[in-house]
C-alpha cells in the first residue's frame, strides 16, 4: 500500500513540473532566444562584416572589421578576422593562420557564426 501511495505522489508531482514548464509562467519562447545572423552572403574574399548585420549573434568586442580566408598548401580553409585596427586574428586553427593571435582575445561569446560566415567568403 505504501508504495502505490508515493508512486501516486510521485506521479502527480511529476504531471505538476510538466504544467508549470508549459505553462505562461516560465515558457520558453522562440522570441526569447534570437536566430539572427549575417544579413547578406558572401560576395568577396575578404568580406567586410559588422556587428549590425550579425545582430544578437555578433561577440567580438569591435563593432565591425574583415574576413578571409585564404586556402593553405593541404587545401584547408585558412579564416582570418582582420579588426579596425589591422590587428589579424585566428579563426580557425590551421596551418598558415596558428602564428596569429586567436580570435577570442576580442570576444565575449561564441563566435561560431562569425566562423560559419567565413566558411561561406571561401566559396566566393
Amino acid at each position: 500500500m505504501m508504495t502505490k501511495t508515493i508512486g501516486t505522489i510521485l506521479t502527480g508531482a511529476a504531471a505538476a513540473l510538466l504544467v508549470a514548464a508549459t505553462s505562461g509562467c516560465g515558457a520558453l519562447h522562440s522570441e526569447d532566444y534570437p536566430t539572427d545572423g549575417p544579413s547578406r552572403t558572401a560576395t568577396s574574399n575578404p568580406q567586410e562584416v559588422t556587428a549590425e548585420q550579425f545582430g544578437h549573434s555578433w561577440a567580438l568586442d569591435v563593432d565591425r572589421g574583415t574576413v578571409g580566408c585564404e586556402r593553405n598548401a593541404d587545401g584547408d580553409p585558412v579564416l582570418t578576422f582582420t579588426s579596425p585596427d589591422g590587428t589579424r586574428y585566428a579563426l580557425n586553427r590551421v596551418e598558415g593562420n596558428r602564428d596569429l593571435p586567436d580570435v577570442s582575445e576580442i570576444a565575449n561569446g561564441s563566435i561560431g557564426p562569425l566562423r560559419s560566415f567565413a566558411f561561406s567568403v571561401c566559396d566566393v
